[in-house]
C-alpha cells in the first residue's frame, strides 16, 4: 500500500488539511474532529476500497482503518497541522449534543493513551510470568527496576491523560500536564500518606491520591480550560509570556486540589463500587446482556467512551470484570464467524479475507477486519456473533471471570487474566472457546447469503461497472451555446447570497441559486447521472456539451441523513431534459429549521465555459436558467 498517496486520499475525504482540528487514532481507526462536518464527502469513504467502514459518532468522523492505521497516520501527521488555540471553538461544535460533546471528549482523550498504558499493563504481567516461571525474583534489581519502568505509565496517567485532553479542549497542553503533575508529585504523595490535616487559605483540602486516576484528570483540564480563555482575555499583551501561566497554576491547581479532584474522586469510586455490585449479584445476567449489544457499540465506535471505566476498575479494584470480559467474548465471537464463513463461502475473495481476518482478530484481538470487512457487510453473522458472544459471557458471569491488565483481549494477550494473587487463564481459555464454537455452530445454522460475485467489490468499482454499461451516453454536441432550463421552480437568487461560504465563494463554480416553491428536481438537458448521494440532497450530472453540472438541494441537508429526500435516479443512468432527478418534502425541510435554497454549480469551468445566467426574478420549469457556450 501507498500510505502517502491513501492519506491524501483521506484528506479529501475529510475536506482537506484546514479542516481538520485533531486527529488521534487507537488500533484501527483514524478519529477525526473536524471544523466543518459539511465538507466531508461520506461517497469517497464507501468508494475507497481500503477503507472498511466510517461513522460519525461523538463528535468525531471516524474511519477504519484496520491493522495499518498507525501508518496511515504517520503520513497524515506529516500533512497537516492542526490549531488548537484557545479560541478555537468552532459552530459545529456547538450544534452538538452535551452527550456527543461528552463522547467526544473522552475517547478523543483516551485514545492517544490506550497504547501506552496497554504496553505498560502488559510488561507487568510479564514480569509475573517469570517470576512464576522461577526466571525472575522480586528481589533482584532487575525486578524491581523494570517494575517501576511499568508502573510509571500509570502512577503518571493523570499527567498523559492531562496533555492528551488538554488538545481536545484547546487549551495548552503543557500548563495542563504541569497542574495534573502537581496532584501527583511527590510533595502531595506525602501529605496524603501523613494524613494531617491539610488547609490552604484556610479552606480544608482533602488528601485523596490521584495517581492512577483518570477521570480527575480529565475534569481538572475542562476547567481549566475555561479559566485559561478567561486569563487570555484580561491580560495585556505586554505581559502575557509570563502572567497567562502563572495566573493559569495559581488558580487552577488550587480549585482541582480543593474541589474538582475530591468530588471528581468521590465520583469515580462511585461507578467502580457500582460494577463490582454489579458483577458480583447479577454478573451472570448483566454480561450475556451487555455483550450482545456490544458488537454494535464497536461498530458505530461507541466502545472506546467504555475504556475509562475498565481503566479506572483495574488501578482501583485491582481488576476489571465487565468491559475487558465482554470485549473477550465479543472478539472471539467475531473471529469464529468470520472463520465459518471463509469455511462455508464457496467465493475466493471473501474466503482469503475472512479467513485473514479472522486470524488477526483470534490472536491479537483486532476485529474491525472481521466485523467490516466480512460480518457486517453479510449481516446474518453478526447474529451468530450476538448468539456465541452471549452464551460465553453466560459462562463468564457465572465464574466470575476478571482481567487484571487493561489491554484488549485475544490469544497473544492471555496473560492479561493472571495476577500476583488470581489466576484466571483457565476461565478465560474457556469462555474464549465456548464463544469461538457456539458463534461458529451458529454462523453455519443461521448461513448467509454467499455471493457469487465478490461481496466485497468497494463502491468504486461497482460504479465503474454500472458507468461501462453506459459509458457516455449518446448525447447531441454541439459548439452552439446551450439553454439549461432550471431544475426547480423558484425565487433566484445569485450565488454570492447563499448562506453557504463554500458555494458563495464561487469556489465550486459559477452558477446560480434558487428558493424552490415546490419539491421536484429535474434534469435541465439530455445526459447521464455521474453522482448520487445516500443522503439524496445532492446529484452530479454531465449533460449536452460535456457540461458538469452539480444540484445541491439545501444547506446543511446532508445532516438530514436522507430523511425527506427521494432520489428518482442511480449513478450511470441516462436522462432526459425535464425527467424527475429528486422529489424532496419542501415543507419537512423547512419545519426541520434547514434552508432549502438550492444551489446549481457548473462545475467543469476550468474548461472557461461561457455561463450566462437568467435576470428573471422567478423561474419555472420551462424557464432558461443558465446558458452555456
Amino acid at each position: 500500500m501507498n500510505y502517502k498517496e491513501f492519506a491524501k486520499q483521506i484528506l479529501a475525504i475529510v475536506g482537506g488539511e484546514d479542516n481538520i482540528k485533531s486527529l488521534v487514532h487507537c488500533s484501527t481507526r483514524l478519529r477525526f474532529t473536524l471544523h466543518n462536518e459539511d465538507k466531508i464527502d461520506p461517497s469517497k469513504a464507501k468508494a475507497n476500497s481500503k477503507i472498511l467502514s466510517d461513522v460519525m459518532k461523538g463528535g468525531q468522523y471516524q474511519l477504519v482503518i484496520g491493522n495499518d492505521v498507525d501508518k496511515v497516520f504517520n503520513e497524515l501527521t506529516k500533512m497537516i497541522k492542526t490549531n488548537n488555540t484557545p479560541h478555537d471553538n468552532n459552530k459545529d461544535q456547538k450544534k452538538q449534543s452535551i452527550v456527543n460533546k461528552i463522547l467526544s471528549a473522552i475517547t478523543g482523550s483516551i485514545a492517544p493513551v490506550i497504547p501506552l498504558l496497554a504496553g505498560a499493563g502488559m510488561g507487568k504481567v510479564l514480569l509475573i510470568v517469570l517470576t512464576m516461571l522461577g526466571w525472575l525474583d522480586k528481589s533482584d534489581q532487575t525486578y524491581y527496576i523494570l517494575n517501576f519502568i511499568f508502573n510509571t505509565a500509570f502512577y503518571f496517567m493523570p499527567v498523559f491523560i492531562g496533555f492528551s485532553a488538554a488538545k481536545i479542549f484547546n487549551c495548552n497542553q503543557y500548563l495542563a500536564a504541569m497542574v495534573c503533575l502537581a496532584m501527583v508529585s511527590p510533595e502531595w504523595t506525602s501529605l496524603v500518606k501523613a494524613g494531617e490535616p491539610v488547609e490552604f487559605m484556610h479552606i480544608p483540602v482533602a488528601l485523596v491520591k490521584y495517581s492512577s486516576q483518570l477521570i480527575p484528570a480529565l475534569i481538572t483540564v475542562w476547567m481549566m480550560s475555561y479559566i485559561e480563555r478567561f486569563i487570555v482575555r484580561i491580560v495585556p499583551e505586554m505581559v502575557k509570556v509570563f502572567m497567562v501561566p502563572l495566573l493559569v497554576i495559581l488558580v487552577s491547581t488550587p480549585i482541582a486540589l480543593i474541589a474538582v479532584g475530591p468530588v471528581t474522586s468521590w465520583f469515580a469510586q462511585l461507578i467502580a463500587d457500582g460494577v463490582i455490585l454489579i458483577q458480583e449479584h447479577t454478573g451472570f445476567i448483566a454480561i450475556p446482556l451487555l455483550v450482545a449489544i456490544y458488537p454494535w457499540l464497536v461498530s458505530i465506535g461507541m466502545h472506546k467512551a467504555l475504556s475509562p471505566v475498565s481503566i479506572m476498575l483495574v488501578e482501583q479494584k485491582g481488576f476489571d470484570p465487565i468491559i475487558r470480559v465482554m470485549a473477550l467474548c465479543s472478539n472471539m465471537s467475531q473471529a469464529a464467524a468470520s472463520l465459518a464463513v471463509s469455511v462455508r463461502t464457496k467465493n475466493k475473495t471473501l474466503k482469503q479475507l475472512a479467513f485473514s481476518a479472522s486470524i488477526t482478530a483470534f490472536f491479537g484481538g483486532i476485529t474491525e477486519p472481521a466485523m467490516y470487512g466480512v460480518n457486517l457487510k453479510l449481516k446474518k453473522p453478526m447474529y451468530a456473533c450476538m448468539i456465541g458472544g452471549a452464551i460465553a459471557g453466560l459462562f463468564a458471569g457465572i465464574v466470575k471471570l476478571k482481567a487484571f491488565v487493561y489491554v484488549t483481549p485475544g490469544l497473544l494477550s492471555l496473560p492479561m487474566w493472571i495476577s500476583d494473587t488470581d489466576n484466571q487463564v483457565v476461565n478465560a481459555i474457556i469462555t474464549l472457546l465456548i464463544a469461538s464454537v457456539a458463534t461458529f455452530i451458529a454462523t453455519l445454522i443461521i448461513g448467509f447469503d454467499d455471493p457469487t460475485d465478490d461481496p466485497i467489490r468497494d463502491e468504486e468499482e461497482n460504479n465503474k461497472q454500472a458507468a461501462s454499461t453506459n459509458k457516455k451516453p449518446q448525447i447531441a454536441n454541439s459548439k452552439l451555446p446551450v439553454g439549461l432550463i432550471s431544475p426547480l421552480q423558484g425565487k433566484t437568487v445569485a450565488l454570492s447570497e447563499v448562506n453557504d461560504e463554500t458555494f458563495a465563494s464561487g469556489i465550486m463554480g459559477p452558477g446560480m441559486a434558487i428558493i424552490p416553491t415546490t419539491g421536484k428536481v429535474i434534469a435541465p438537458a439530455d445526459g447521464v447521472v455521474d453522482i448520487t448521494f445516500s443522503s439524496g440532497h445532492a446529484i452530479g450530472l454531465t449533460l449536452v456539451n460535456n457540461i458538469e453540472m452539480l444540484i445541491h438541494v439545501g444547506i446543511d441537508t446532508v445532516n438530514l441523513a436522507g430523511q425527506h429526500f427521494t432520489c428518482c435516479v442511480v449513478k450511470g443512468q441516462k436522462v432526459t431534459k425535464g425527467d424527475t432527478l429528486i422529489e424532496f418534502d419542501l415543507d419537512a425541510i423547512i419545519a426541520a429549521g434547514y434552508d432549502p435554497t438550492t444551489m446549481i454549480i457548473i462545475t467543469n469551468d476550468d474548461n472557461k465555459l461561457d455561463v450566462v445566467q437568467t435576470d428573471k426574478k422567478h423561474v419555472d420549469q420551462n424557464t432558461v436558467l443558465l446558458t452555456v457556450g
